[in-house]
């Protein structure tokens, strides 16, 4: 009696309320006045847009130069973790493509990791020509106010038609771009993850990509440092009979061998495969635990133990009803928490030098020289020489 058949609604969940409404429109020019949160610089606001489990916003709140104040995504899983670590947040599930700009909160930085350009074969060849998100994911930029956007994903997305779209939609509001690639390995993790990252940012700010340490082999952690003690505990399988044997023999001269991708590695490897999304589909390209005692015995790492090579902060958790299956997927969809800190707290650096300079009065008089006289009648008089801005 109330809502039309096959017609499309808005349902608004807070504590205590539950709205229905018909779905709202949006504005696809929609353009926001940046602003920074209060009258003096405070905790920068962070919007994340898909925001997965919250990984990337886990580390951003775990440098203390951030709050969570939202997340999207269309994920049910994946909102259910973010809320259960950011309750003062807002997040929005469903479709990106019909998200209205009132679901959208006021931020002063935007992390987004959109979607793959992860297509069929003649999708991969179209490069993102007709997935159509990059207008999407610039008008909920420029609706938060941001005054700064962090791109990440794999390198192939930065030279898909997606983001040139994107790009080229902020480019007006955010001229000052910045591009790279990092390797999560390359900055001290033991799990390999390479991504694509970008910052845009409205205004010139003194910002520097982190500087990656060159660590020496014997300086390296190793995966028994990493998931510590509890390595027996797991699911122990024969390599003999199972899908690992084929796995490990491989044959033809190309590069998917297990040796070549770490496939089973042992507590004193210092180097494990990226961590990916279908981590539960066994695969050669993926890394899992040979016995230390048995090498007969093999078992794929568990979602801590995942979260461990990720390095999400300690205060990160999942919902207790979530099962591994789901714990992995949400990890293998997220970032290196090390690396994405990294960045946030580089952006942070730079937006706060850039707040603090503006704060400094435009003149700064420096008296040179000063001198007294006095006039027949016997009044002082004060002369200020030459004055340097």
């Amino acid at each position: 009696m109330v809502l039309l058949p096959r017609s499309r609604i808005d349902l608004l969940i807070s504590k205590g309320m539950i709205v229905i409404r018909e779905e709202h429109s949006f504005d696809l020019f929609f353009c926001a006045k940046p602003q920074l949160q209060g009258s003096e610089l405070q905790k920068l606001r962070l919007y994340s847009c898909p925001s997965g489990a919250g990984l990337a916003t886990a580390s951003a709140v775990d440098s203390g130069l951030y709050e969570a104040v939202g997340g999207a995504d269309i994920w049910p899983e994946a909102i259910d973790s973010y809320l259960h670590n950011f309750q003062s947040g807002s997040a929005f599930l469903g479709d990106l493509t019909r998200m209205h700009p009132d679901y959208i909160p006021q931020a002063d930085v935007c992390w987004l990791s959109p979607s793959c350009v992860e297509y069929a074969r003649i999708g991969r060849m179209a490069q993102g020509i007709t997935e159509g998100h990059g207008p999407h994911y610039a008008r909920i930029v420029l609706a938060t106010g941001a005054m700064a956007t962090i791109i990440e994903q794999v390198p192939e997305y930065f030279k898909s038609t997606s983001y040139q779209h994107l790009k080229n939609l902020l480019r007006t509001f955010f001229p000052f771009v910045y591009e790279t690639t990092i390797d999560a390995y390359d900055i001290g993790s033991v799990a390999g993850r390479t991504r694509g990252y970008a910052v845009m940012c409205r205004e010139e700010i003194d910002f520097e990509w982190p500087k990656l340490p060159k660590l020496p082999e014997h300086r390296r952690k190793t995966v028994s440092q990493v998931i510590g003690r509890g390595w027996e505990e797991g699911e122990w399988r024969s390599v003999e009979g199972t899908v690992m044997f084929g796995l490990l023999h491989k044959e033809g001269n190309n590069n998917f061998k297990s040796d070549k991708n770490h496939t089973l590695v042992g507590l004193d490897s210092k180097r494990i495969s990226a961590i990916v999304a279908n981590y539960k589909r066994y695969q050669v390209t993926s890394s899992y635990l040979r016995h230390p005692k048995d090498e007969t015995l093999w078992r794929p790492f568990r979602s801590d133990e995942l979260a461990a090579f990720l390095n999400v902060p300690s205060f990160f958790e999942f919902p207790e009803w979530m099962g591994e299956g789901v714990k992995t997927k949400l990890l293998g969809q997220s970032v290196d928490c090390s690396v994405a800190k990294a960045i946030q707290i580089e952006l942070a650096v730079a937006l706060m030098g850039r707040r603090y300079r503006q704060m400094i009065p435009a003149l700064q008089v420096e008296v040179i020289t000063e001198r007294i006289s006095f006039d027949k009648t016997g009044q002082g008089e004060f002369y200020f020489g030459e004055m340097s801005v």
